[in-house]
């Protein structure tokens, strides 16, 4: 059942992950030489980069705007548990799920019910998200059609996963809707999915090769 549309989600996702591993490839160089002498451990600046220095205390941009934060936040929440949801979806075909014994048919309505409404949320912060582009003009400004798009589809996808969790949407709509997102995924600006994670390691490294991240106690980045 819905062969067709599995097959396309699973061309999608194949591409995906093939374009961003070939744009990976080739804009990884060596860069600068770095010709200083080593004064601290790359490994630990990276494991800081990704932990101290996310904190709301250690990033000035969030800590003067919560809300949008927490918003953000929460959309890519969202967007993780639908990427997890379609690819199950894809690997195990529903007649081939087995029901949990741990999770007895209230307690997994209640599991059902709680991502329905974590995806929900994620939707309408994905619309807000959206709308504040839309309606700020320094946003608009510097905003591009990819800028809209992105939202655009993000919207959509978290949308149809919220759907998925309701049946509303069958797997067929759900897999279409994904296939769409997943096919723009390296055209565009949602590509920071993998590259946002590859800068964060680089310049941790980087850091942490000098000696100055991990930060000093009392010092802020």
């Amino acid at each position: 059942m819905f062969l067709t549309e599995r097959i396309i989600a699973s061309v999608s996702i194949i591409w995906a992950i093939s374009a961003l591993i070939y744009q990976w490839i080739k804009a990884r160089g060596k860069g600068r030489i770095d010709y200083s002498v080593q004064a601290g451990n790359p490994i630990r600046g990276i494991i800081y980069n990704f932990t101290w220095a996310m904190l709301p205390s250690h990033k000035e941009t969030i800590s003067r705007h919560p809300v949008w934060f927490s918003i953000g936040l929460l959309m890519h929440i969202g967007i993780f548990i639908a990427i997890v949801q379609v690819i199950i979806d894809i690997l195990i075909p529903k007649q081939y799920m087995v029901p949990i014994p741990l999770f007895p048919n209230p307690i997994h309505d209640v599991i059902i019910t709680g991502l329905f409404f974590i995806l929900a949320i994620a939707s309408l912060c994905a619309a807000v998200l959206f709308l504040k582009r839309v309606f700020s003009k320094t946003l608009r400004y510097m905003s591009s059609f990819d800028d809209y798009f992105s939202i655009l589809l993000v919207l959509d996808f978290l949308l149809a996963a919220s759907f998925r969790e309701l049946r509303i949407f069958q797997w067929g709509p759900f897999f279409i809707h994904s296939a769409i997102l997943f096919f723009y995924l390296p055209l565009g600006k949602l590509r920071h999915a993998l590259f946002f994670f590859i800068a964060r390691a680089e310049y941790g490294s980087r850091l942490g090769y000098r000696g100055t991240y991990p930060a000093k106690s009392g010092v802020k980045e």
